[in-house]
């Protein structure tokens, strides 16, 4: 066999591997798809909260009517500069403990 045909045959026998490769990467990625959708049904929480302008808020602490309003308050204090000023109030609106106030406000910091 020539030069040209032993490299034709690597070429070959990496062409299948990466191909095999890829089949088993598109299972994997569908596998984690089919999880993803049992687990949001499972939740009850849809997969587009993942893109809304507001981070998910836990049940025991969301309130109804207000959590609007609170949250664009908190969000232009963030934008003042005022983070710590946002906490005490949300802990103040929500009777949250501190952690948890800061937690929140964290998450409104990375929109």
């Amino acid at each position: 066999m020539s030069t040209i045909e032993y490299i034709a045959m690597i070429a070959l026998i990496l062409s299948v591997i990466l191909l095999i490769k890829v089949y088993s990467l598109q299972s994997r990625l569908n596998d984690l798809k089919s999880d993803v959708e049992r687990l949001e049904n499972r939740s009850g929480i849809p997969g587009t909260l993942l893109s809304d302008s507001f981070p998910t808020v836990a049940p025991h602490l969301q309130h109804t009517g207000a959590s609007d309003d609170i949250n664009e308050r908190l969000i232009m204090l963030i934008r003042e500069g005022k983070k710590i000023q946002a906490i005490k109030e949300l802990r103040t609106a929500r009777d949250l403990s501190l952690k948890e106030a800061k937690d929140y406000v964290d998450s409104l910091e990375r929109l």
